[in-house]
């Protein structure tokens, strides 16, 4: 089960394609143009702790769909994972690091995973992103300590609910600059992006 933060924002990017054209001169299926940054996901530790408070796993998820009235979630799970953005390009580049248009969001499969989007108070002023320059070649990383993200880190989270194999993707939602081909510049000279990791294979065991 998964869930995605859908926001109301007012930067939009035009996605940047190329147009194949057959032998018989009709058009081919769009494909995305490359982009000069790439998405890399690592797991540090592959085998994760499942702590089910001393309930069954049965019980644990529905303590999750209690939560929802309660608004009193178990912690997410700790992890141990980094975000490893790589310019893969000959020139260099601006990404947006910071701010509530950069958001990592996360999408965790298996035979017990949940992910929800509990009620939680944010400030309403709008935090402007901030960039970082990432040079030709050189890359970037983003720790990711727990199974909580979203809007400013903290608007979804993510559980495994019981013991087994997982697979962990995550997106990450930017802007760069200079804007790619055929996108659509959105502020400053920046164009928004959505990156996408390879997936990860997560073992969980029961906490003993």
């Amino acid at each position: 089960m998964r869930s995605v933060l859908r926001l109301s924002f007012a930067f939009v990017l035009s996605a940047a394609t190329t147009v194949a054209v057959g032998a018989d001169g009709k058009k081919e299926k769009e494909k995305p143009a490359p982009l000069p940054v790439t998405l890399k996901l690592i797991a540090k530790k592959k085998t994760c702790q499942l702590d089910l408070e001393g309930k069954t796993p049965e019980q644990f998820r529905e303590a999750i769909e209690e939560a929802k009235k309660t608004f009193r979630y178990p912690k997410p799970p700790e992890v141990d994972l980094t975000l490893e953005l790589t310019n893969t390009s000959d020139k260099d580049v601006a990404i947006w690091s910071t701010g509530d248009p950069v958001q990592v969001i996360l999408d965790l499969k298996g035979k017990g995973a949940v992910s929800v989007s509990p009620a939680i108070a944010m400030t309403r002023e709008f935090r402007v992103p901030q960039a970082l320059m990432l040079p030709a070649g050189k890359s970037h990383t983003i720790p990711i300590k727990s199974l909580k993200y979203g809007m400013r880190g903290i608007s979804q989270q993510a559980y495994w609910t019981d013991a087994g194999e997982y697979t962990l993707t995550a997106r990450f939602m930017t802007g760069i600059s200079p804007p790619p081909p055929d996108s659509k510049e959105v502020a400053g000279g920046f164009a928004r992006i959505t990156l996408t990791s390879n997936a990860v294979k997560l073992k969980v065991e029961l906490k003993k």
